[in-house]
């Protein structure tokens, strides 16, 4: 086995033109795919963080919910006949909205959202959160998402510098009151959090009984399915009563079958591979066509088919390896780089890693099986 990896190696090197250029294009693969897949799990990620953060086991939504961004709301009295329950431990009713936010330091008008939340007991788990939840409790106070995008102004830093920051947000004065990680998504660049009086102040228009979401945090050792199946038949079809992992579900199930996020970066991933796919080939049918005198001649000395068609494989994994390391590197830095622009949680992370290196060598091992069957036609006697 040594010595035929060595014979594969020797192989390769001889033209370093085309070991260069069968390497760029695995690598060239590998980034694509990398960035591909990793976009799309960030976005999809980064649309349910606020999910993940409802401090309760199940959530009530209108039952035409479509995704965030679109709630439509109902009724508070649907979600408090849940109080009398001796399975509920607390029943907390969340607003939200867009709101325009004013940069306090060039004016520039920027869109973000806005949710209001109870603040006697914590609705979420956002780090941050409640150490400083009394602080809405003042008039006009809101928490600022220190993981939003830039575009909103340097709030965070000038908060660490202890400056008074009072931006215009729907054209009503606010104070900042602290800061929070919440993160931005697709659909959304930044975020804020208010009181549920302060969310009335911004949006005068608005019912108070008409809320956005319910989270329902349930008794120790109750049993979530059967709980849930009792709520729905008693609040009826017009709200639907979620674990948090349902509503994230149908969050993420929006993104990926009613937008073309899911198509356009699987379609870019399946591209990268084509890439690699027809640059390995090229060079490996050509070096075997190169070499096929040389074949023929190994033949003609008692080296079996299968020996030259593993020498050919072996070429595949070794170019899937050269191309595979770099290119995760290159895509390792594209990630930083626009993990700082984008806020997106892209990582590099080992189970897809391993995964992309299966299909790395997959795909230069088939590029491989293409090209070796020229050497069907290294027949020893045309080299004598």
């Amino acid at each position: 086995m040594g010595q035929r990896i060595a014979l594969s190696w020797l192989q390769l090197k001889h033209e370093k033109m085309k070991l260069f250029a069968a390497v760029m294009g695995v690598m060239v693969s590998v980034v694509l795919m990398w960035m591909q897949l990793g976009l799309m799990k960030a976005l999809f990620a980064s649309a349910v963080v606020f999910h993940g953060s409802l401090d309760g086991e199940l959530i009530v939504i209108h039952s035409q919910y479509e995704h965030l961004l679109h709630c439509k709301q109902f009724s508070s009295r649907l979600l408090y006949r849940l109080r009398g329950s001796s399975d509920v431990m607390d029943l907390f009713s969340i607003y939200l909205a867009p709101v325009e936010w004013k940069n306090p330091w060039n004016g520039e008008m920027r869109s973000m959202q806005c949710y209001g939340v109870e603040t006697q007991t914590p609705s979420l788990t956002l780090p941050g959160f409640e150490e400083q939840m009394h602080h809405l409790r003042r008039t006009d106070a809101f928490l600022y998402d220190r993981l939003g995008r830039p575009r909103f102004g340097e709030v965070a830093g000038a908060n660490a510098l202890e400056q008074i920051i009072e931006p215009e947000i729907n054209r009503r004065r606010m104070t900042l009151a602290g800061i929070i990680d919440l993160g931005a998504s697709f659909g959304i660049d930044g975020n804020i959090v208010v009181s549920h009086a302060n969310f009335l102040r911004l949006f005068s228009e608005r019912n108070s009984g008409e809320i956005d979401i319910g989270v329902v945090k349930l008794r120790p050792g109750v049993s979530v399915p059967q709980v849930q199946q009792q709520f729905q038949a008693l609040l009826g079809k017009e709200v639907s009563v979620l674990t948090r992992e349902q509503f994230k579900d149908v969050e993420l199930a929006y993104w990926q079958s009613a937008t073309p996020i899911g198509i356009i970066f699987s379609a870019g991933t399946v591209v990268g591979f084509f890439i690699g796919f027809i640059v390995v080939y090229q060079i490996l049918y050509t070096d075997v066509t190169n070499h096929l005198p040389h074949y023929a001649t190994m033949k003609a000395m008692g080296f079996s088919g299968r020996y030259l068609n593993r020498l050919v494989f072996e070429q595949s994994v070794l170019l899937a390896t050269l191309g595979f390391i770099p290119g995760t590197l290159v895509a390792a830095a594209l990630y930083a780089g626009l993990r700082r622009v984008t806020q997106l949680p892209l990582s590099i992370e080992p189970g897809r890693g391993l995964a992309l290196a299966v299909i790395t060598v997959a795909m230069c091992v088939f590029s491989g099986m293409l090209a070796v069957r020229k050497l069907k036609s290294a027949d020893p006697a045309d080299v004598f």
